[in-house]
């Protein structure tokens, strides 16, 4: 038996990277998973072949959430098809490194929408829900770059996913006494689509930096997620785990 059986989650941007393998960890622990992209369809088919080999139900959805209508038709069609949402796991985000001092307004609007505003509409879409059934668990995943600030000064992107530990603060202190609860964590550097374009003396110097000596890899990311959103965390409200090797303590 795992910690998450019978449990329905709903993982943004899981086509690939750490939203993938967040995916993937959870259906391990026995939830059925909906895995949703924008635009890559057959990326998603791969994770839905992952979750499904280890005997969990799973379901492509494609959606912008940064249109709420989209983001309601997506939740819709979940309820209708499995009856409920008992996890969302607030993966979308993108660095677009738009720095304080050159970035234009429909920059910074591009970046809100994307990294902050779809975790808001993902959760007003499913929090009515989770408060009729009094229960549920929303894990928004931010960055350390929310902690520390940018290195390389990406304004924007720093400054959302900072947007998203006040948000899980909030939501904790609100919805907690109604079962809801609601957490973050905020991943280093991980070995998993971010990486993509460093050189190796790049990575070398990134692992070199970090106290446990390597980057991270999606698959920690996951285990800590599906912690937070399983009935080991039932006290856990409104906290933000840093997944990061110790790069910030």
């Amino acid at each position: 038996m795992g910690e998450l059986d019978g449990k329905i989650a709903l993982v943004t941007g899981s086509s690939r990277g750490i939203g993938a393998a967040i995916a993937t960890v959870m259906a391990r622990h026995g939830a059925d998973v909906v895995v949703h992209c924008r635009e890559s369809i057959h990326m998603a088919e791969n994770v839905v072949g992952c979750v499904r080999a280890v005997g969990r139900r799973a379901l492509v959805i494609q959606a912008d959430v940064t249109d709420r209508e989209q983001v309601q038709h997506m939740v819709d069609t979940i309820t209708a098809e499995w009856g409920r949402i008992d996890i969302l796991v607030n993966n979308v985000g993108h660095a677009y490194y738009y720095r304080i001092d050159t970035v234009e307004p429909d920059e910074w609007y591009r970046s809100v929408d994307t990294n902050l505003t779809s975790q808001v509409y993902c959760i007003q879409a499913v929090l009515p829900g989770m408060v009729e059934r009094g229960g549920g668990r929303i894990v928004n995943v931010s960055s350390i770059s929310a902690q520390r600030g940018s290195p390389s000064g990406d304004f924007s992107y720093s400054t959302c996913k900072a947007g998203i530990l006040a948000m899980t603060k909030t939501m904790a202190r609100q919805y907690a006494s109604q079962g809801v609860i609601v957490n973050a964590v905020a991943p280093g550097i991980i070995d998993a689509g971010m990486t993509d374009g460093m050189s190796p003396e790049r990575r070398q110097r990134a692992a070199a930096a970090t106290p446990v000596g390597r980057l991270g890899r999606a698959e920690e990311v996951g285990e800590v997620v599906a912690f937070l959103a399983s009935d080991r965390a039932s006290y856990v409200a409104g906290q933000v785990i840093a997944v990061n090797g110790g790069l910030y303590v």
